[in-house]
């Protein structure tokens, strides 16, 4: 044991030696600051805080629309006039914008004719057909007279269905020639001006439909041992309002290789919110951790933390990971344990100096 503290107490007698000028009470005095430099020091201990936390962090995210839909022309023509702005919140069936509709009326009513006059033809054809059929009773007609009534009568009913089906086509573009909203939702992008010219398929409105939308957030990789049993999480999209909660609906299973993240969406209500915010987003772990706790005094700050221990009367050092920190005290993530007493200050220790244990009162 002496050998041990040798080289911590012999430069302290060196230098407390040193330190006096000759003279009749200077090796007395000396002396006396020796045996002082060597009375152990006293000090506290502390047991670690341990603490229940759910591990938080916090994310910015943003506000996606649950659901987009881009509504198209379905029949070719220069657009008439447009009836929404972007962030309009629309009914399902409700008039986006209009393709000129003269060209498609003039075609309707064009069709409706040709319609009427081939059921006038098949009317015609049939009372032919009619006769036909009872001169042909009593042999007053051929059959190639008979046969050619029928064939007639035939092709007028076909001209009808033909003009039938041109009629619905018709009817059909003139009404597809005003651009309906196929949902209810919310503009969220204008694609044409009125005045242009729209070919089948040209995109007219961009569409966020419902009135939820969702909430999404990338994550650091190592937090996905924390998400087990997540069924939601908190976030805000301004300052000083309350904090609302969206419904876990999907984590990527993927993880990014370039950011080393993968992403969280929830669900919410739309009131208020519009795709494309920024999103304060919270995650918060369900199963709980048991964390270690110590005052700040009790950790050496150097780049290798240490709490010190008390064995045997003198000061023995241990080295500690560390965490968090929280109003004067600092998480000790490994390299302790919970019925582990240290020094509760330790402010001018080092190891192997002799040290008296102190019990609080």
């Amino acid at each position: 044991m002496k050998l041990k503290t040798l080289p911590v107490l012999f430069p302290l007698v060196v230098a407390l030696a040193g330190c006096h000028p000759g003279g009749s009470d200077a090796p007395e005095q000396a002396r006396d600051n020796l045996e002082q430099a060597l009375e152990p020091r006293p000090v506290h201990l502390v047991s670690p805080e341990v603490r229940e936390e759910h591990p938080t962090v916090s994310l910015v995210g943003e506000v996606r629309a649950f659901d987009t839909v881009t509504v198209a022309s379905e029949v070719a023509g220069q657009v008439e006039a447009v009836f929404v702005e972007v962030g309009d919140r629309v009914a399902a069936g409700a008039p986006l914008a209009q393709i000129d509709r003269q060209a498609f009326q003039l075609r309707r009513e064009q069709t409706a004719a040709e319609l009427a006059a081939a059921r006038a033809d098949l009317a015609l054809a049939e009372r032919d057909l009619e006769r036909k059929i009872d001169l042909r009773s009593d042999n007053t007609i051929p059959q190639a007279a008979l046969d050619q009534a029928q064939a007639n009568h035939d092709l007028a009913a076909a001209r009808v269905k033909a003009a039938e089906a041109t009629l619905a086509l018709a009817e059909r573009d003139f009404e597809k020639s005003m651009v309906r909203a196929l949902g209810a939702g919310v503009v969220a992008h204008r694609h044409a001006v009125a005045g242009q010219w729209a070919d089948v398929g040209t995109p007219i409105m961009r569409l966020a439909l419902g009135d939820r939308v969702k909430i999404a957030a990338r994550v650091p990789s190592h937090w996905v041992t924390y998400l087990q049993g997540l069924e939601g999480f908190d976030f805000m999209v301004r300052e000083g309002e309350p904090t609302r909660h969206a419904k876990l609906y999907a984590i990527d299973p993927v993880v990014d290789d370039s950011s080393r993240s993968f992403e969280v969406i929830g669900t919410a209500g739309g009131a208020g919110l519009k795709p494309g915010l920024y999103a304060q987003v919270t995650l918060t772990s369900p199963e709980a951790l048991t964390t270690l706790w110590l005052p700040t005094t009790a950790v050496a700050a150097s780049d290798t933390p240490r709490v010190y221990q008390v064995e045997d009367g003198r000061i023995e050092v241990r080295r500690v990971q560390t965490g968090d920190r929280d109003d004067g005290m600092v998480e000790i993530v490994s390299g302790l344990g919970a019925d582990e007493a240290v020094v509760r200050d330790v402010a001018g220790l080092s190891r192997g100096l002799p040290v008296t244990v102190v019990e609080d009162p």
